[in-house]
């Protein structure tokens, strides 16, 4: 059941045998806590001999091991293995309305469905249903393409964010009464997951309906104030998982003739969880910079000269305290005039640009930082969550730390619409432990 208007299409979805011990079969994803090689042996220890999902992902933790090709066979043949062995129930089309409770005690309420990677362009300025929300690493992304590529099945932990600030499309369906089909502790201190299934074809057409009405012309253009626009999905967590799907795709549509490439092949689309940008349990946080093994002081001296030489008019300001800092970037702060607030070794201070070169504070963060990389081999940028952590790791001799600004929910879908996606490691929508488990599964070949 596809609805090609929006991209969207019921999955065909795998679940783990009853008798299958679902704490152990459901792990986080796989880019999580690598740099924590303790936390995946204390998973391997937990999951022992029983079927996991842990023997279908890659976690990227081991990324430069030793080990990389056997790891990723390992992968593909347990896939196959998993199949045979009868280690699903029955397949079962519909859409899953999950409710996650996150070790927050919070609620995210999400919907499992498939989305056509005929309709996602990963690049910047794209206009399709289906957007990246920041950019990719290459690395990750060979990564996951390695993977995805000679895979059977995929399971996923990929998030889709919808821009539905009334909450009309997700949250109704838990007072409809669907049966629960999933429901048990997470291993981890990963929290609670409950499935309810949505099998209904009406029920189905009914959301669907609802999520086609956010592309329609008047609605866009009240909403972000634009015409020609048709942004729908923008991508969570899971970016390089799509893009790799869709560049595996299109590998697999060069090999088919047209009267295939025109049916509904498995992998033409990705299994996915849309959440609402809006769901009280998602918090929308920036990613700091912490830019280390330099002179710090001598490091803001050479970004106010790079910035300067690029085009805009940039100055080094000096304060005394975080809330001087904050008054003062609050107050300089416009269109034409960008901030970078920073912590160099315990000393506060905030570069000013005035007519920038780019178009956002982080656009201007990140193009500030590839000429400062360029020039200054030996330095490592780091990717922090937490203002509180660049106060402490910014009071180290060699240490330099940008705050970069907040984020408000009602700005992403128009951010994207009107200036495209964020650079990369720009926004986080939660912490590690609130990540996606892998639970569900579907088949990516025509007959499993």
């Amino acid at each position: 059941m596809f609805f090609d208007n929006i991209a969207l299409g019921v999955p065909r979805i795998l679940l783990p045998n009853p008798e299958i011990d679902c704490s152990k079969w459901a792990v986080i994803a796989c880019d999580q806590y690598v740099h924590d090689i303790s936390y995946w042996e204390e998973v391997k220890s937990l999951v022992e001999d029983t079927p996991s999902t842990l023997d279908l992902i890659y976690p990227e933790v081991y990324l430069y091991d030793d080990e990389h090709e056997e790891r990723i066979a390992r992968v593909h043949s347990n896939m196959k293995r998993f199949v045979t062995d009868g280690i699903f129930r029955d397949e079962t089309e519909g859409f899953l309305l999950v409710d996650r409770m996150l070790p927050s005690g919070k609620s995210r309420k999400g919907l499992v469905v498939t989305l056509d990677l005929e309709h996602y362009d990963s690049r910047s300025q794209s206009k399709t249903l289906i957007r990246t929300t920041e950019g990719t690493y290459p690395k990750n992304l060979e990564a996951r393409f390695e993977v995805r590529g000679n895979a059977s099945l995929e399971s996923p932990h990929i998030l889709v964010l919808i821009d539905d600030p009334k909450k009309e499309i997700i949250e109704p369906l838990f007072d409809e009464g669907h049966p629960k089909i999933v429901d048990f502790e997470l291993m981890m201190n990963g929290g609670q997951l409950k499935y309810h299934l949505i099998e209904n074809k009406k029920d189905i057409a009914r959301i669907a309906q609802k999520l086609a009405k956010r592309i329609e012309p008047d609605y866009i253009h009240q909403k972000y104030g634009v015409k020609n626009e048709t942004l729908l999905y923008a991508m969570g967590d899971g970016n390089h998982s799509f893009a790799a799907a869709q560049k595996a795709w299109k590998k697999i549509k060069s090999t088919l003739n047209d009267t295939q490439r025109t049916a509904q092949h498995p992998a033409r689309h990705a299994m996915v969880e849309l959440i609402n940008l809006h769901d009280d349990a998602i918090d929308i946080e920036p990613i700091h910079r912490l830019i280390t093994r330099v002179d710090p002081h001598t490091a803001c001296n050479t970004f106010v000269a790079l910035l300067n030489t690029s085009g805009s008019q940039a100055r080094l300001e000096k304060v005394t305290s975080p809330d001087a800092q904050h008054r003062r970037t609050k107050a300089l702060s416009s269109a034409s005039t960008h901030c970078l607030p920073h912590r160099a070794a315990g000393d506060l201070g905030i570069i000013v640009i005035e007519n920038p070169s780019q178009r956002t504070i982080p656009e201007t963060m990140e193009a500030a930082l590839d000429l400062f990389t360029r020039e200054n081999t030996e330095a490592e940028v780091g990717f922090i969550h937490g203002e509180d952590v660049i106060d402490d790791l910014g009071n180290k001799p060699d240490a330099l730390g940008f705050y970069m600004p907040p984020i408000s929910k009602d700005s992403v879908f128009e951010s994207i619409v009107r200036y495209g996606a964020y650079p990369r490691k720009s926004i986080s929508i939660g912490h590690a432990d609130e990540k996606r488990y892998y639970m569900e599964c579907r088949s990516l070949v025509r007959n499993i």
